[in-house]
């Protein structure tokens, strides 16, 4: 039966090398002058030693962790529940104590701190700690024990290794409330309106069972193939916009701007929510560098799919830059060059400029975020370029508070 229990195990003197090297020479002692019960209790001691030193080497053996979550990504006060499942696979009876690595993205609901936890496990026998944590900040990180300690029921010795298992955890960035955002829209088609027959046979939705009724060459062969079934493609109406939301990372690591960096990132989260539920298709482009994953890009779509993309890299990048923003710009799809690019920086200045040319230049409408709107820092500009706005004034006075609080 397994028993759980908040205290480290303090060091014995049964530990010690100096109390061998006694016990030794008191057993010697004893022999020459020929005291059997010292003689004897010393030989006990020492064997309860040697066996305790070779149940704790041999304890550390066949002893199994396995980590589980009921989830994986939150929003920053959400609560989730980390399991850890010890198993003593062998007949040697074990003492385990486990230890989780502090945090900034998560604390223990219990007592915020991650409090070491200890159990004593039979032969084959498991047992599990439930730890609770809450998301407390943005960000990605590998949740797991740092190591593990087993060793002898006595608890004289103890072995230990390193817990190579963890599991991801992402938080994304904190929703909040921001006014009515109008942005500049261009379609492929113009707009046409709602009821427009026109579709874009550039940007696919998705896939559904063929109707007779339907064009033969909106049928999607490899889908088909899957399924066997004909299946056509979905596509996207063409009066439907599609807005591009840049993120300038390497303004705010210029300026060290770490507190603007975050609210820009729950402004973005919060503003493709905004958009996708008023019908808008919402793309994603930054030069951050994103913790654990690669890809920084997203192009324009709809769904639960495109927005969970979206924040996953909202809460994996990094305010480090891996470069300039204006070269990433060819690697979104062509088509979107007819999409409204929406660029969030911390000030106007030549890096944003240049992209307004580039957009400018071509079939693409530009806007601008920042938070200062000349490089700077202090006032504005004698002639504000248009579509400029700045972004502590997008966040509801409410919102702010409780972002405050």
């Amino acid at each position: 039966m397994s028993t759980e229990s908040d205290l480290q195990r303090e060091p014995t003197i049964f530990s010690s090398m100096l109390i061998c090297f006694f016990l030794t020479v008191q057993l010697f002692v004893a022999l020459v002058f020929r005291q059997r019960e010292l003689a004897l209790l010393s030989v006990l001691i020492l064997l309860v030693m040697g066996i305790s030193k070779a149940w704790s080497v041999l304890s550390i053996s066949r002893v199994f962790c396995h980590l589980e979550t009921d989830k994986r990504r939150l929003f920053p006060g959400e609560s989730l529940l980390l399991t850890t499942r010890i198993v003593n696979a062998k007949l040697l009876p074990v003492w385990i104590q486990v230890v989780w690595p502090q945090t900034r993205l998560l604390e223990n609901r219990d007592d915020g701190r991650n409090t070491p936890r200890e159990a004593g496990l039979l032969w084959y026998q498991q047992t599990t700690f439930g730890h609770p944590l809450t998301a407390v900040k943005r960000g990605c990180c590998r949740m797991g024990p740092s190591n593990i300690r087993t060793g002898d029921l006595f608890g004289f010795f103890h072995s230990e290794k390193q817990q190579s298992e963890r599991l991801e955890i992402v938080v994304y960035p904190r929703l909040i409330a921001l006014k009515p955002i109008a942005l500049p829209k261009r379609d492929l088609f113009g707009t046409p309106g709602g009821q427009s027959p026109v579709k874009d046979p550039v940007y696919i939705n998705g896939i559904r069972e063929y109707r007779p009724a339907g064009p033969a060459r909106y049928i999607h062969w490899k889908a088909s193939a899957r399924h066997l079934k004909l299946q056509e493609k979905i596509f996207e109406p063409s009066e439907q916009g599609k807005i591009i939301l840049a993120l300038d990372v390497s303004s705010f690591e210029k300026n060290e701007a770490a507190d603007e960096f975050e609210t820009t990132l729950e402004v973005v989260a919060s503003l493709c929510l905004q958009l996708d539920q008023t019908g808008l298709a919402v793309g994603l482009i930054t030069n951050g560098t994103l913790e654990g994953a690669d890809v920084a890009s997203v192009p324009a779509g709809r769904g639960a799919h495109r927005l969970s993309a979206i924040l996953e890299i909202l809460g994996r990048v990094q305010m480090k830059s891996r470069g300039s923003l204006l070269p990433m710009v060819p690697l979104i799809p062509g088509p979107q060059r007819f999409a409204t690019w929406a660029c969030f920086c911390f000030q106007n200045d030549g890096a944003t400029d240049a992209m307004r040319a580039r957009c400018g230049s071509g079939s693409m409408r530009f806007a601008l975020f920042a938070w200062h709107l000349n490089a700077s820092g202090h006032g504005l500009r004698h002639v504000k370029p248009p579509h400029t706005h700045l972004i502590r004034t997008l966040i509801l006075p409410d919102a702010a508070d409780t972002r405050g609080g």
